[in-house]
């Protein structure tokens, strides 16, 4: 079987971007395809904890901390992207393994398909 990274490289709230990748995420575990998730660049701020949306705009948070529900376990964070944020693993809504920068080679490699949002 095929797996795939859903990459997220954009803040929340600032585009589609979160909510198409949320989406993607959710059918793919619903089809069982062996899934990650990474979180690059300013894609790290959608796993920020207590974050302010504007009116209208919905938390992230609930879907994030649904992925145990879907056998969602592969979720992966840029330790460099979050310290160069002023953010450590203890402001994440949901429980993530850290990757450095010169990991993702390694990391990308390990799936089929890549997605990036």
């Amino acid at each position: 079987m095929k797996s795939s990274l859903i990459i997220n490289t954009k803040p929340p709230h600032s585009s589609q971007a979160t909510k198409e990748a949320q989406d993607a995420t959710l059918a793919f575990a619903a089809f069982g395809i062996k899934l990650g998730v990474l979180f690059l660049d300013d894609g790290v701020f959608q796993l920020k904890k207590n974050q302010n949306t504007s009116l209208g705009q919905k938390h992230t948070a609930a879907v994030f901390e649904s992925f145990p529900l879907y056998d969602i376990t592969d979720v992966f964070v840029c330790s460099d992207d979050l310290s160069q944020r002023g953010m450590s693993e203890h402001d994440l809504v949901i429980e993530s393994k850290l990757i450095a920068r010169d990991q993702l080679p390694s990391l990308l490699q390990q799936f089929d398909n890549l997605l990036t949002f």
